[in-house]
């Protein structure tokens, strides 16, 4: 992973980490919600799109699929959660 700059919060890295690490509840990673779960956890000043790319980049790395949900709307396809078996 890329050296973070420095208005980047440890906080927010080491959440959204945990969040993919618990991620084969979610299949795929559905990125709108994972940031809201990040903004409910940590306190934080960094606006939505910053976390989104950081979901997006450490997703890639752990190569994740994900999905890229509109806010607010409703969306065409309904993406079920995988069963725990």
């Amino acid at each position: 992973m890329r050296e973070l700059p420095k208005d980047i919060d440890a906080d927010v890295v080491i959440e959204i980490s945990r969040l993919l690490d618990d991620s084969a509840l979610f299949v795929p990673v559905r990125v709108h919600e994972l940031t809201a779960r990040v903004r409910q956890k940590v306190k934080t000043g960094l606006p939505d799109r910053s976390i989104e790319e950081l979901i997006v980049e450490m997703a890639s790395l752990r190569r994740l699929a994900m999905a890229f949900e509109l806010p607010g709307l409703e969306n065409v396809v309904e993406i079920p959660l995988r069963l725990l078996r």
